[in-house]
């Protein structure tokens, strides 16, 4: 991709190649670390690509809920929800059930900016397993889901079965 700088040749010990948890963590790691230099494109970074995907994919209640389904404090939801809403991505709506709570939905320019995003974010994965393919990347997807106990529903994955 024109911009971005060359990937590094992977440097992994032996020892870590042969341990699934030292490899997903090497990989998350790996992948967040390119997270942003991936979604310049459409000026995201990780925080606010998780945010669009939540709101899209989840129909969370509130701003608490994006919160929780993030795991992260709610005041840095709020702020990066703030950034997204000054850049027209989201849009915050009072609960007509409980004025108290605000909820937020995608605006027209953010379902087109998450739509690129997801194409961008697919364009890291693969670049971060150069040697799966697309049926070998849908079929990792389906087993990490399936291990974290998510089952997919429609394009997305619904919440953890209890």
């Amino acid at each position: 991709m024109a911009g971005m700088e060359p990937v590094a040749e992977p440097c992994l010990s032996r020892g870590a190649a042969t341990r699934l948890a030292l490899l997903l963590v090497h990989a998350g790691t790996t992948l967040a670390a390119s997270a942003e230099a991936h979604l310049a494109p459409v000026d995201l970074d990780g925080r606010g690509y998780s945010i669009l995907s939540i709101i899209e994919s989840d129909d969370p209640g509130s701003q608490q809920e994006i919160a929780r389904l993030l795991g992260k404090a709610p005041a840095l939801v709020v702020s990066a929800i703030d950034e997204l809403e000054a850049r027209g991505l989201v849009e915050r709506t009072r609960d007509p059930q409980d004025r108290r709570r605000s909820r937020v939905t995608l605006t027209a320019a953010g379902r087109r900016t998450l739509r690129r995003a997801h194409q961008l974010a697919d364009e890291a994965v693969a670049t971060l397993l150069p040697g799966l393919d697309a049926d070998e990347l849908d079929e990792l997807r389906a087993l990490l889901a399936r291990g974290l106990g998510v089952t997919t529903a429609g394009e997305g994955l619904a919440a953890p079965s209890a």
